[in-house]
């Protein structure tokens, strides 16, 4: 076993997802693209590091000790920081600097470091003191009800708030989807012909080359969590 991995359901426009991960190993583990950009919260014995992390388009081999946690903040897409757009935050991590033992800088501003408890209350001040804000063009497109642009225009909205063009995004989609069924049991096959590839052969070369994993071995990794949710 690697790692233990609690979740607390979120009720947020801007906020994806709010996990927090414990790993009872030293190892490595993969961070795989998920369409979502990161404020994570990294503790190792007595530092605390806080990490601001942009959309990926490759997988990530992460190090870790026995004992390590995290608490990983996963934003929208729509979602953004003007400070630090979506277009200069691709594949790239910014150490946020601390302050203090509790607290860190967002450009000028400081911030408490937020717990898995209060995390949507951390995500609603950054909302109200505009350190975070939402592309509505980008939000109609990734809900389906897209609302009128040009293709030049929703290419650079897409650009500018994610870092990714919207085909490139929709195929890291597909994949995030593909994961998720065949963590979920669903045959290869049958995972392939219900999210639109060519063929099993297809669906494989994209999962290797977005998750840098094949469905059996992403099947594999799975078995490695023990999951909950936090109450």
């Amino acid at each position: 076993m690697k790692r233990i991995v609690q979740s607390r359901p979120i009720d947020s426009p801007f906020i994806e997802s709010v996990s927090s991960v414990r790993f009872d190993t030293t190892g490595t583990t993969l961070m795989q693209p998920d369409g979502c950009w990161d404020i994570a919260i990294i503790r190792r014995g007595d530092e605390t590091t806080v990490l601001r992390t942009g959309l990926t388009t490759q997988p990530v081999i992460y190090e870790h000790e026995a004992g390590d946690e995290q608490l990983v903040i996963s934003f929208k897409p729509h979602s953004f920081m003007p400070l630090m757009p979506g277009d200069i935050m691709r594949d790239e991590g910014v150490v946020l600097e601390k302050f203090g033992r509790a607290g860190f800088w967002i450009g000028t501003d400081v911030r408490e470091i937020p717990t898995i408890e209060n995390a949507d209350v951390f995500v609603e001040h950054l909302v109200r003191d505009g350190i975070i804000d939402s592309n509505q063009l980008v939000a109609s497109v990734v809900e389906g009800q897209p609302k009128a642009m040009t293709e030049r225009t929703l290419q650079r909205h897409f650009l500018r708030t994610t870092g990714l063009t919207y085909k490139h995004f929709t195929l890291v989609q597909r994949a995030q989807k593909a994961v998720a069924m065949l963590q979920m049991g669903r045959p290869a096959v049958d995972v392939a012909l219900a999210l639109g590839f060519s063929d099993q052969a297809h669906m494989i070369n994209s999962l290797k080359a977005i998750m840098g994993q094949t469905p059996r071995e992403i099947v594999r990794a799975a078995s490695d969590e023990v999951v909950g949710n936090f109450q």
